[in-house]
């Protein structure tokens, strides 16, 4: 072919690809969930699942779980899917943990962030059933000896946050990794294991339910969720703040329409008065961030994961 024919069919390609682009979208959506069903990033997964359709022309969000490898798997996948605005991820903080930590073949410019709709504090819990029922003795034990808790995986947000708390207050605790969140509920309500930490929104509901106990949240100030539960630094005086967040991605290089068109019918969609009430019956609240700013955070919750990476050396 000449370098004119080349020329033109590149130009005939560009041309092709942009009112493509403009149809947006003319088929559903996969929307991948890197974790096993039953879990909190799967269930609001399906309350974006079920608004879709009004704000995407009537086309409909398909969730797929795609567990596995502390969610590596799913975002493998994604990572590695056409860059056309048909397949998103859920997102949350393995995103950067598992690019810093493991062998994989992604990493966080492997993706186009688009939205985050929620910020999740993370609490620290028992059993409905422990005899642990205050954070002092909770502290009390894990200074004076080993005391088991419950992750939804090895360098978990979760995890990470029990590995800092125990860096900082002089803590022993002896970790005992599940396959999944649905798993690390399990072995906290059975109380197989002595506590566990997990995001206040997935354990709220579990809480009016005798099921679970929450000692402390990890923030700044009471949450709107759970405002008699007091945080952390205000039993002790010192302040401990971690927590988790749930967003949506693409992969790399979707075309400007494609992502335009989408930031735009997810922020409509994640700030609709309908889907924020679901939300918030189910104990999470929305904490919209474009995608600029979906970016931002992303960049500063790596750099921040960065310093804690040396716990994780000699954590078991």
């Amino acid at each position: 072919m000449t370098f004119k024919r080349l020329s033109t069919a590149l130009v005939a390609l560009a041309a092709s690809s942009a009112l493509y682009a403009a149809d947006y979208p003319t088929r559903n959506i996969n929307y991948v969930v890197p974790f096993a069903a039953g879990g909190a990033v799967d269930f609001t997964g399906r309350l974006i699942a079920d608004a879709a359709p009004e704000f995407f022309d009537g086309k409909k969000f398909i969730v797929k779980n795609m567990p596995g490898g502390g969610a590596v798997i799913g975002q493998t996948y994604v990572s590695a899917a056409p860059a056309d605005g048909y397949t998103l991820l859920a997102t949350t903080s393995s995103i950067i943990n598992n690019a810093m930590t493991k062998q994989v073949e992604y990493n966080l410019d492997s993706f186009t962030p688009l939205a985050l709709f929620n910020l999740d504090p993370e609490v620290i819990v028992t059993s409905g059933k422990s005899d642990v029922k205050t954070l002092d003795d909770f502290l009390q034990a894990a200074k004076s000896g080993n005391v088991s808790i419950a992750t939804p995986g090895n360098a978990t947000s979760h995890h990470i946050a029990a590995l800092s708390l125990a860096q900082k207050e002089d803590l022993s605790f002896r970790y005992v990794h599940n396959a999944s969140a649905a798993m690390q509920l399990q072995q906290i309500m059975g109380n197989h294991v002595q506590a566990g930490f997990m995001s206040l929104g997935e354990a709220i509901g579990l809480v009016s339910d005798g099921n679970l106990h929450i000692l402390a949240v990890l923030d700044s100030s009471r949450s709107q969720l759970a405002p008699n539960i007091p945080t952390f630094e205000e039993q002790t005086g010192r302040s401990m703040q971690w927590g988790t967040f749930r967003g949506i991605a693409a992969p790399a290089g979707l075309p400007d329409e494609v992502a335009e068109s989408l930031e735009k019918r997810l922020g409509e969609l994640l700030t609709s008065p309908k889907f924020i009430a679901r939300m918030k019956d189910s104990g999470y609240q929305v904490n919209y961030r474009d995608a600029d700013a979906f970016e931002a955070y992303l960049n500063n919750t790596a750099e921040q994961m960065k310093q804690v990476l040396p716990l994780l050396d000699t954590s078991s």
